[in-house]
């Protein structure tokens, strides 16, 4: 009974997780061409904030909840990834502008 609770407890935080990884890397890298391809202006667009952290916190609590197969492992971590809401994104940005590669920083 125990093991059942786990399991479902996993694939509800998967399938929130998921959802919110796709949601924020939807927004960060697909939305603007869909915009621009659909005819409008580049001044028209109107950037939306995904959710940050919570996606790929969810997905990452479902490890820890059930085991699952390789490849639904590798799915999760993919997920995690690509997740543009989470710390290594976070990361990963203040690396590349300390480094002076973006932003619009005088060094």
């Amino acid at each position: 009974m125990r093991e059942i609770i786990f399991d479902t407890i996993a694939w509800i935080l998967f399938a929130l997780g998921a959802w919110l990884s796709s949601l924020n890397f939807y927004l960060s890298f697909i939305r603007y061409p869909i915009h621009r391809f659909c005819g409008h202006p580049r001044e028209s667009y109107k950037f939306v904030s995904g959710i940050p952290l919570i996606g790929s916190l969810f997905v990452a609590l479902s490890f820890a909840c059930s085991y699952h197969p390789t490849w639904f492992n590798v799915l999760r971590i993919g997920l995690i990834l690509i997740d543009t809401g989470g710390l290594h994104w976070f990361a990963f940005t203040m690396l590349l502008d300390s480094l002076g590669l973006i932003g619009n920083t005088k060094r």
